[in-house]
């Protein structure tokens, strides 16, 4: 139960920093800021993958999908860091 619930906080804060960085990407249009966001929307995504797994609507085995969206947000996090 507590895990669902710091799971459920993680995602909204995941998602308020999408929204902050995305803001942040139109005003001022750098390529990081982009990185940025889409970092946020996947570890948002992928916390809607792992409570869903948890809340058992999805009964198949979510390791490789869970594994990958984090390769996928360390390498965006890379990216936004390099290309500043």
């Amino acid at each position: 139960m507590i895990e669902m619930l710091l799971g459920l906080i993680a995602m909204v804060l995941a998602m308020g920093l999408v929204v902050v960085s995305y803001m942040a990407y139109r005003k001022s249009h750098l390529r990081a800021t982009l990185y940025l966001t889409l970092a946020f929307l996947l570890f948002a995504f992928k916390k809607v993958v792992e409570l869903s797994a948890e809340s058992r609507a999805i009964r198949h085995d979510i390791s490789l999908i869970v594994d990958s969206l984090e390769v996928l947000v360390l390498l965006l996090f890379f990216l936004a860091l390099w290309r500043r």
